[in-house]
């Protein structure tokens, strides 16, 4: 005889933080530690939970195979919260990070397209100049003994990566101020967390000073981005070759467009894949290796580990100076992994179910708010052995380490599913070349070791107060 299973419980009987009459938690949220507030209400509440923002529920769940079955039910069953594709739609860049259904179908094929593994091999010898110049500029630094702001100098180094990867055009934020664009993108990023999380969306009705500079900043990409975007649909009519043979991002996807995977990929989704690929590839790349300096040097015992198998893969070169280096590095590829688990930039993902749907026995109706604490899962002792533990070693196949379980399903740093990030190779590309410079070349001191790093969530997760110093590493 089989049992009978209990029908699921409504989503107002989630167990939850206790909060006020008519605003519920709403003031209890500090948006630049929320996931933070999330993860210490998830170890007293469960894998589980709610949080009411007013009246209105958000469900938040820790458990990696749920989790998982979420983002690999995407785009059908589940969606991105509908506020973050309102948002960046109304900044008029809705490309393929926040599109859904058919539009986000159509322009991932595109993309995916422009950003595979040949377009970025061709670009290595690019990355190699713009990581000598970071070498450089680090290099004067050690002369110096000036403090560094460490995220600072990493955003300029993905910066100038990521526009000469879209556009072909090297801005050289690292030996200059840079071009305009940069300091109007460096507008949005933080505009975009600020109002996805707003209560209501009061930049509709009235706009205060740092919603004018958003509309400035935003007027001025459009204008800089499509010049770029006139000329290298001329260039390409003068050089027919480049649809064959793209050498950056914007040829490639332009050429994509005239081929059968472009097919009614119009100009407006050019130029927010082209904005998309600017945004995300200067601040969710740059956090990551600036944490890793952090634990480069928090954990010394991990990066002579580290600059032992650099030195040996780079000879007498003082970088990587071939792209199939890249894929020569497991220790340093666990480094990054290891980094990433415990600082992914994105700590927390905000869904919503596209239909009404069950999660561990409780009814989420359809439109609901969800937020996935995937950092969570990824420090929780049932999914990784000695969860709170820095050591690169969990992710090697031959270390002799205990570190059971080891979940990598619990391990999220891209996603997972059809919506997977394309910009993977391309981050991964960039983190690997910058920190084996850094580990090959120079040592690393905080500025002041009284002054803690701390985690801001601003859209991305970043470290505050990574100030360093950099010495020339020092030989044995």
């Amino acid at each position: 005889m089989s049992a009978v299973s209990s029908p699921a419980k409504s989503i107002h009987e989630l167990p939850g933080p206790k909060g006020l009459p008519l605003v519920g938690n709403l003031f209890q949220i500090d948006l630049s530690i929320f996931h933070q507030q999330l993860e210490r209400w998830c170890d007293e509440l469960g894998p589980i939970f709610k949080i009411k923002m007013g009246s209105a529920a958000i469900a938040v769940i820790a458990d990696p195979e749920i989790i998982n079955q979420i983002l690999r039910d995407r785009p059908t069953t589940w969606r991105r919260r509908r506020t973050i594709e309102n948002v960046i739609a109304e900044m008029g860049f809705n490309g393929v990070f926040s599109s859904e259904g058919e539009r986000w179908r159509r322009q991932r094929k595109v993309v995916a397209l422009a950003l595979n593994s040949a377009h970025l091999n061709q670009f290595f010898p690019k990355m190699l100049a713009t990581t000598e110049r970071l070498m450089r500029r680090w290099e004067a630094a050690a002369a110096s003994g000036e403090s560094v702001d460490l995220c600072r100098d990493v955003m300029r180094y993905t910066v100038d990566i990521t526009t000469q990867l879209a556009f072909g055009v090297n801005v050289n934020t690292l030996e200059t101020d840079g071009p305009v664009i940069q300091q109007q993108l460096d507008k949005v990023f933080p505009m975009i967390g600020k109002r996805m999380n707003a209560p209501f969306p009061y930049w509709r009705y009235f706009r205060g000073p740092k919603d004018r500079e958003l509309e400035q900043a935003i007027a001025g990409i459009e204008e800089t981005v499509n010049g770029f975007i006139t000329d290298c649909r001329q260039r390409m009519r003068d050089q027919p070759e480049l649809y064959e043979a793209p050498t950056n991002f914007l040829e490639a996807i332009i050429a994509a467009q005239t081929a059968e995977q472009g097919e009614n990929f119009g100009d407006d989704e050019i130029y927010a894949n082209v904005v998309t690929l600017l945004l995300a590839g200067e601040d969710t790349t740059a956090n990551t290796i600036a944490w890793a300096g952090h634990y480069f040097m928090e954990f010394p015992e991990y990066l002579e580990q580290v600059r032992a198998e650099v030195d040996a893969l780079c000879g007498t070169a003082r970088s990587l100076t071939e792209h199939k280096q890249l894929s020569e590095l497991p220790y340093l590829e666990a480094f990054a992994n290891e980094t990433m688990r415990l600082k992914p930039v994105g700590p927390l993902f905000p869904m919503e179910p596209n239909e009404d749907v069950e999660l561990l026995g409780y009814q989420i109706p359809k439109r609901t708010p969800v937020i996935a604490l995937t950092r969570h899962i990824a420090i929780n002792s049932s999914n990784f052995g000695k969860p709170d533990t820095f050591n690169p070693e969990r992710w090697l196949k031959s270390s002799e380490v205990d570190l059971a379980p080891h979940n990598t399903q619990a391990f999220l740093p891209f996603g997972t599913g059809p919506r997977f990030c394309p910009g993977r190779n391309l981050a991964l590309a960039e983190i690997k070349m910058a920190l084996a410079m850094l580990c090959r070349n120079f040592d690393l001191t905080p500025s002041d070791p009284n002054v803690p790093v701390k985690e801001k969530l601003a859209f991305a997760m970043l470290p505050m107060n990574l100030k360093v110093r950099f010495s020339r590493r020092k030989q044995n």
